[in-house]
């Protein structure tokens, strides 16, 4: 991407600072150490959590991604559904095994005390 493409798509992103938004991409992608306020860590949390999963495949590649996709750093983000994807997709760019979707360790505990549950049939008068 261009210069002023990455401005401009960053620019939304980083509203509240008064930073070039393509250092704060520099920092985010290693290039500096920092960009105003922002290091490393928190300009690419921010952009994790403000951005499209294409915005930031346009902006660092599938091959910087799977390099800036870290534990420390997906762990860090606030919202715990972008965590969980996040850390999904940082699994498939780094070859590690992933559970089949709907069955992985999380959700089998989550529906444990729903499955062959008698909470219905106790509601139902009768029925056996």
């Amino acid at each position: 991407m261009e210069k002023e493409d990455i401005r401009k798509l960053l620019k939304p992103v980083i509203w509240d600072y008064y930073t070039d938004p393509y250092e704060v991409f520099e920092a985010a992608s290693g290039r500096k150490k920092r960009a105003g306020y922002f290091t490393q860590e928190t300009a690419l949390i921010r952009m994790l959590e403000r951005l499209s999963w294409y915005d930031l495949i346009n902006l660092f590649g599938i091959d910087g991604l799977t390099k800036l996709l870290t534990k420390e750093i997906i762990s860090r983000i606030r919202i715990r559904e972008l965590r969980e994807k996040y850390e999904f997709a940082r699994k498939v760019l780094q070859g590690e095994p992933v559970s089949f979707s709907g069955w992985s360790p999380e959700y089998r505990e989550k529906i444990r005390h729903t499955l062959l549950s008698h909470r219905w049939y106790r509601t139902q008068p009768g029925v056996l």
